[in-house]
């Protein structure tokens, strides 16, 4: 004896009572929570959450003597890195001062090479580099946020004015 064929699509009572209109709709909520996670996790290699092609930024002065390389979303209580390449007048010592939030927000881990001079303000800390002959420099900065939230630095090079850093720290 052959059973009737059933539609596979239709509601039933036997043997679990089903709704399909309501399985249809949980299935469609499943496709599209599908696609918000394989967004999310396409988004997180390309550098929303931390270092990648969405993050990175190189930033250069109007008057181009400072360029930064930095990212611009970045992860609370990890280390950081800034390059600054300044260009400066050759065989005079250069003064880059940090200020902003990144004195109240940021702690430096390294500083590499180590300034001549050091000095610190309320808001702002100025690092005094010894001389080149052609007046370039690469300074390297390792830091680390204290906090999430929005934040802007400033860095100036020898009072002249510079740029403004804005980045988003992650939790």
């Amino acid at each position: 004896m052959d059973k009737p064929k059933q539609n596979e699509f239709a509601s039933r009572d036997y043997p679990v009572q089903e709704n399909m209109t309501a399985q249809r709709k949980e299935w469609r909520f499943q496709a599209a929570g599908n696609y918000v996670l394989f967004t999310i996790v396409i988004l997180a290699l390309l550098g929303l959450f931390s270092d990648g092609i969405i993050s990175e930024t190189a930033q250069t002065s109007a008057n181009g003597k400072l360029t930064v390389e930095y990212q611009r979303l970045i992860r609370a209580q990890s280390d950081e890195r800034y390059i600054l390449r300044v260009q400066g007048e050759p065989d005079r010592p250069v003064r880059i001062t940090l200020g902003g939030d990144f004195m109240e927000r940021f702690q430096i881990q390294t500083l590499f090479p180590e300034p001549l001079i050091t000095h610190t303000s309320a808001r702002e800390m100025t690092l005094t580099f010894a001389a080149t002959p052609d007046g370039r420099h690469a300074v390297w900065i390792g830091a680390q946020p204290e906090s999430a939230g929005y934040f802007t630095s400033i860095i100036t090079v020898d009072g002249q004015p510079g740029m403004t850093l804005r980045q988003w720290s992650w939790p």
